[in-house]
């Protein structure tokens, strides 16, 4: 699911948000008509590939109008949210997120332990496609804010071929990040047994709260001011703002890493299986390395507001090489800490390459602007 979002979206928000929000918001009207037109497109093209995952026997064929609908309104919501977040709604776009992703898993998790007869895939299936559902429909209330009417000229196919070769560089890069992510749980599988996996999969899926937390209540309101300051050439609210972003995110990160390094081990002290408690410092390591991304972000979100995206793909693909190369050279020490030395790695060499890149060329990006 993750990644058919990727290709649905082939993430053309990466260029539609810093474009927009150069742009008056009479012309918004016509120009999400057009990136409309765009991901219909897509869904016509990416779409028909996934049969392939039932023809294969991968998935059941029942679950196939499932995958469908899912992929058709996580996509939509995901771009909902966003396009609230560029509008300044940052709170809107978090609550959207946590209907999506949060209140329909609460509620399953209620249902199943109000009647056993809801723990079925098909139940689970439900409650997900009426969450995301939902979250399309509360968050389409953004478009009343556009008058339609007489700004729609067509679609303008110049701005989406543009767009897209924007894109889709950064699309190779996402994909490079997300490879990292992906990797590192069959990697850590592969050198270690299925119990420990099973250990090391629940605590890099809490660690990575961290940076869903910063994402929601620190990113989603500092970046889109950072694009307009650059956009009109404000050099002294630029960097006010990019100063804001550096101090709440290694503020409430070392307040995440700090509550999280002292809750999660007394959390798991109290689970049936002792094999979580008995490994709390691995999770530790998983906090740290999300720890190192997250802060890695701040120089992250200054290069995309300066439309400096070169550098980030060229980050992120170090990273993965890096990721690859630690976490190899790593096993023939020690298979337990190799996949979570590789990753710290990896997001010390994306962060690092960043912040160099900010700081010896920060100044052009902003003479280019001009």
């Amino acid at each position: 699911m993750g990644y058919s979002l990727y290709f649905v979206g082939f993430d053309f928000y990466v260029f539609s948000t810093r474009d927009l929000l150069g742009r008056s918001r009479e012309q918004w009207p016509g120009l999400l008509t057009s990136q409309g037109v765009l991901f219909l497109s897509l869904y016509c093209l990416i779409l028909p590939w996934s049969f392939f995952l039932f023809y294969s026997d991968l998935l059941p064929w029942w679950m196939m109008a499932w995958v469908m609908g899912l992929i058709i309104v996580e996509h939509l919501g995901q771009e909902i949210m966003r396009l609230a977040i560029a509008m300044g709604r940052p709170v809107l776009g978090t609550f959207l997120l946590f209907v999506r992703q949060g209140i329909w898993a609460l509620a399953f998790m209620f249902a199943i332990w109000f009647d056993p007869a809801f723990r079925t895939l098909e139940h689970l299936l439900l409650f997900w496609i009426i969450g995301s559902t939902c979250s399309v429909l509360l968050g389409s209330s953004v478009f009343l804010q556009f008058r339609w009417r007489g700004l729609v000229k067509g679609v303008d196919w110049s701005w989406i071929r543009v767009g897209l070769r924007v894109a889709f560089p950064m699309l190779v890069a996402t994909l490079a990040l997300r490879a990292i992510f992906t990797l590192d749980r069959y990697w850590f599988g592969f050198v270690n047994s299925s119990e420990l996996l099973g250990v090391y999969t629940l605590f890099i899926g809490i660690a990575g709260a961290v940076l869903a937390f910063m994402d929601a209540g620190v990113f989603a309101f500092l970046y889109p001011k950072m694009i307009e300051c650059f956009k009109r050439g404000d050099v002294a609210g630029f960097e006010d703002l990019k100063a804001s972003l550096a101090r709440q995110t290694l503020g409430w990160l070392a307040v995440l890493l700090v509550a999280g390094g002292v809750l999660g081990p007394a959390v798991f002290s109290f689970m049936p299986n002792p094999l979580y408690f008995e490994h709390w410092p691995l999770f530790w390591a998983c906090l740290l390395a999300m720890g190192v991304f997250v802060a890695g972000m701040v120089p992250h979100y200054s290069l995309y507001s300066m439309s400096l995206d070169k550098p980030i793909i060229l980050s992120n693909m170090l990273g993965l090489l890096v990721f690859v190369a630690g976490g190899a050279l790593c096993s023939v020490f020690t298979t337990y800490w190799a996949v979570p030395v590789a990753m710290c790695a990896a997001a010390l060499a994306m962060g690092i390459s960043k912040q160099l890149v900010l700081v010896f060329r920060g100044s052009e990006g902003f003479s280019q602007s001009v």
